[in-house]
């Protein structure tokens, strides 16, 4: 990474990378709208997904289907299927 980069960016790189390797196809397919989010630099949805991120594959899954709420402050980026 360049010597540069801020902590800030490089926690969105980091998010993005995590965002995009979940090791599932439905997870990835269904997180990747959060890459967008994540652009957006906005330190709530940072820390949103980054708590996203830390939650097992079972959680995950269950915020997908729609039976365990996704946090609101990502609901414009993540809807159940």
């Amino acid at each position: 990474m360049n010597k540069h980069a801020t902590r800030h960016e490089v926690l969105v790189r980091t998010l993005q990378y995590r965002l995009r390797s979940q090791g599932m196809l439905e997870l990835d397919a269904w997180l990747a709208p959060l890459l967008q989010a994540v652009s957006g630099r906005d330190d709530e949805v940072l820390q949103a997904v980054n708590h996203l991120l830390c939650l097992e594959t079972p959680e995950l899954l269950a915020m997908q289907a729609g039976s365990r709420p996704v946090p609101r402050v990502l609901e414009p980026w993540l809807k159940p299927r």
